[in-house]
């Protein structure tokens, strides 16, 4: 993540020092004309992710027709990323293109596990395998202006998202479980400029994407081994929304200040998923259990807000 943030960190340098040059350069004004019939923009958020993954919503799913599982009070599950925007405008053809990708890690994800049985209530601390989730996707849009200082951004394009557990696995930086997913989005942004350096914006993903699991045998915790099939042919499924709305202030000619909030909304599910765990209670040799480690779906929220810089060239 670090290296990410040094290459957009380097290459917004450069821009800001190209923009600068071109603007104290005088030129004359058939090619600023030109300039105007198309621009390339470089977009860096500081965005503050409030992640609530599928492995604490999904944990209190039954298993267990006589035991009830509630989870609540998620901690460690904020992280301050710096998702990068590039596009490019052409106002001659009405189009626009834009590619865009960020990568957030939890490393110890933990919450409140409340159980109650035939033996009573008891609670417990429950400290999540390590993750990562990364998105990457790009999008081709129609631009239509219903009226004056208002543009519709029509379109769609391809979205890819990975989703790694680490587990006890993360010391060697590999993976307990891993998922490669892609597929379509249809994607809609609406631009309004209600005064000279004043815009605002709103933006609306739906997309469904799905993928190949990867997995890796057998499962370590501090306690227990457990011995998997793998679940050979298993797939995952993302299917959700994202939407952001922000505003946007031009203090230089090729700059902009942003402030915005954005929401990523999906419903994680396995395909294909018939999956037999052989648990061994390394603290109990005689405790051996077999169980079907059938998996619904549930849902996964990255949210909160974001300040923004771009530059355009």
């Amino acid at each position: 993540m670090r290296s990410f943030i040094k290459y957009y960190v380097f290459i917004l340098f450069n821009l800001i020092l190209a923009a600068n040059l071109e603007t104290s350069e005088e030129v004359p004004k058939t090619e600023i004309s030109e300039k105007k019939k198309q621009k390339f923009e470089l977009l860096l958020k500081r965005q503050t992710y409030s992640f609530i993954p599928y492995n604490f919503t999904s944990y209190s799913e039954k298993t267990d027709p006589n035991t009830s599982i509630e989870t609540n009070h998620l901690q460690q599950n904020q992280k301050v990323l710096v998702p990068a925007v590039f596009s490019y405008e052409n106002y001659e053809k009405n189009y626009r293109a834009e590619i865009s990708y960020y990568e957030v890690e939890l490393v110890n994800p933990n919450s409140n596990v409340i159980r109650s049985d035939s033996n009573g209530l008891s609670a417990e601390r429950l400290y999540y395998s390590p993750l990562a989730r990364s998105e990457f996707e790009t999008n081709f849009y129609k631009i239509i202006s219903p009226v004056q200082n208002w543009n519709l951004y029509l379109g769609g394009g391809l979205r890819n998202i990975n989703k790694y557990t680490y587990g006890k696995y993360m010391l060697d930086g590999a993976f307990q479980e891993y998922f490669y997913t892609y597929g379509p989005q249809i994607s809609v942004q609406s631009s309004y400029r209600f005064m000279e350096n004043f815009t605002a914006n709103l933006s609306l993903d739906l997309f469904y994407t799905e993928g190949t699991r990867f997995f890796k045998t057998p499962m370590i915790s501090t306690d227990t081994l457990v011995f998997t099939n793998g679940s050979a042919g298993t797939r995952g499924i993302f299917r959700g929304y994202e939407s952001e709305i922000s505003l946007q202030y031009k203090f230089h000619e090729n700059m902009r200040f942003h402030l915005g909030y954005n929401q990523i909304y999906s419903y994680f599910s396995y395909l294909h998923f018939d999956q037999l765990d052989l648990s061994y209670n390394i603290s109990s040799p005689s405790s051996i259990s077999i169980s079907n480690g059938s998996r619904s779906g549930n849902y996964e929220i990255l949210r909160g807000f974001f300040l923004g810089f771009s530059v355009f060239f």
